[in-house]
């Protein structure tokens, strides 16, 4: 963990990008950070400066984005292969530095293909001298939940997954859940002492949602991704992949009837990690393992509940009381309360000083999964689908040597040199609110005016709930196809994300200041 120094710092760290096999040599090799997964805490004070050396020892080419940072001019530090910078070869090297901006829970991942699902990941901590809540507790914990899979992406799941054969594009479901890089029953948190515990907590699966519970306490959430939130009580929430949710817990609101009588008093509670399974396009209840099966230290097939240990005491014993007692919020996994896309009770915290700007431009986005001329599924985002190929604004295939090989100029590059490469029409008014609509070369790119203020509306005609990230941006959060009439009841004061959960077969209208 990087040292926390004062305010305008510079704060300096190293992270060497290599492959360990942390579990049995005859299991999968993980990609590493300084040879941990998740790899090292960064931790700065918020408008400090982050230089972080990243050193490539893979086979293969990498970057690293870091996700939640505005990189306010920086945008060259954000780590899109392709769009932003080419990638580090292997056995070279790059330097990042940018401003630590805005404060919250961030985190950094591998943007190189299909890296950070083999575990390049680690926590970013951006800190204020103040925190908003921060009297509602004295110690904090960072838990960074993903998916596990017992193959490695690269050599197996992408191509299984573009394989011609999978011709209804069913998306690899994983075989496990960690947190923290350990698995089920096996993640011991202590407390320390202390009653009033912060969490952070870091959803960084490639493909999973988890409903988040403590047995016997509720939570009371204080930050969502990065924007502080008047304090709201929950039994249990949802997450998707990408997002962070901050809450605290007082252990002298624990529920002693949550023990049964006949049980001892129990030292431990469990944290619970439950995944999704609707979002799995198979049913996979027939594989699933007995609750009180634990995986130590590699599992063989998925049990969608993971178990993490709350340590009351300085003990590493487990919950004397049955595991499949859970609380009654996560019994339900989609009450109104835990759904990610209810955003009716979340707030933001300082709401005198919050400010939502009216619409001056708009964008309809259609997602769709269809098969492509070579039969194989992808996504789709207004006809276009992503491709190493496409990213040129000049050709269709100069930026492919720049992702494989450093030899090309990215995206970013090219429109720094050439601002009128990107030919596009002017933007019109056709839009059911009178409008500007944003246009599209056709290929994917659209050119926003600076200072424009932009509301997206994102179409999901797949049954999948999907999460949708903007880099170096957060939004706010307008509406959903299960809360539409969020737009009216809180003009002007809508939360900020910078991940959004799009419903199956739904909507989700975000507004961002380009």
């Amino acid at each position: 963990m990087s040292a926390i120094t004062t305010e305008g710092a510079t704060i300096s760290q190293t992270l060497i990008i290599d492959t360990i096999m942390p579990y049995s040599p005859s299991q999968k090799p993980i990609v590493a950070v300084n040879y941990n997964f998740p790899g090292p805490s960064i931790e700065a004070y918020e408008n400090d400066t982050l230089v972080i050396r990243v050193i490539n020892k893979l086979a293969q080419p990498t970057t690293v984005h870091w996700h939640g940072i505005f990189q306010i001019g920086t945008p060259d530090m954000d780590g899109a292969v392709g769009a932003t910078q080419c990638a580090i070869p292997s056995s070279g090297e790059m330097t990042y530095r940018f401003r630590a901006y805005p404060a919250g829970t961030a985190w950094y991942h591998g943007h190189y293909l299909d890296q950070y699902a083999d575990g390049l990941i680690g926590p970013l901590i951006i800190r204020r001298r103040v925190e908003p809540n921060q009297e509602q507790y004295d110690t904090e914990r960072v838990l960074t939940v993903s998916d596990w899979y017992n193959d490695v992406a690269r050599t197996k799941l992408l191509s299984w997954y573009l394989s011609k054969n999978n011709t209804k594009g069913i998306e690899p479901i994983p075989d496990a859940i960690v947190v923290n890089g350990k698995f089920s029953q096996s993640l011991f948190v202590k407390t320390s002492g202390a009653t009033r515990i912060r969490f952070r907590i870091i959803n960084a699966a490639a493909f999973s949602m988890y409903t988040v519970s403590i047995d016997g306490l509720p939570l009371h959430i204080i930050e969502l991704d990065q924007t502080p939130v008047v304090p709201y009580t929950v039994s249990s929430f949802m997450i998707n992949a990408a997002q962070r949710v901050s809450f605290y817990v007082n252990l002298n609101e624990f529920d002693q009837n949550f023990v049964p009588p006949d049980v001892p008093p129990t030292k431990s509670i469990y944290i619970r990690f439950k995944a999704d399974t609707d979002m799995y396009p198979v049913d996979i209840s027939s594989y699933i393992a007995p609750y009180a099966t634990p995986y130590l230290p590699y599992p063989v097939f998925l049990n969608p509940l993971y178990l993490a240990i709350l340590s009351l005491d300085s003990s590493n014993s487990l919950p004397t009381y049955p595991v499949n007692q859970a609380t009654s919020g996560s019994s339900n996994p989609r009450s109104a309360d835990q759904s990610d896309v209810n955003i009716l009770r979340a707030r933001p915290f300082n709401q005198a000083n919050y400010v939502v700007p009216n619409a001056t431009h708009t964008l309809n986005v259609v997602i769709t999964f269809r098969r492509d001329s070579n039969n194989i599924t992808r996504g789709y985002l207004n006809n276009v689908t992503y491709g190493s190929d496409t990213n040129s604004v000049s050709s269709k295939s100069a930026s492919k040597e720049c992702i494989i090989s450093g030899k090309t100029t990215p995206l970013l590059h090219q429109m720094a040199a050439n601002p009128k490469a990107l030919t596009i029409l002017a933007p019109v008014t056709k839009s059911i609110n009178s409008l500007p609509v944003l246009q599209s070369d056709g290929n994917g790119h659209y050119l926003v005016p600076y200072q424009a203020v932009v509301d997206i509306l994102l179409n999901n005609t797949d049954e999948g709930e999907h999460p949708f990230h903007l880099h170096g941006h957060s939004f706010w959060i307008i509406s959903t196809s299960e809360n539409p009439q969020a737009e009216q009841l809180y003009r002007g004061a809508y939360i900020q994300r910078d991940v959004v959960s799009v419903p199956g077969s739904g909507w989700a209208k975000v507004r961002f200041l380009a």
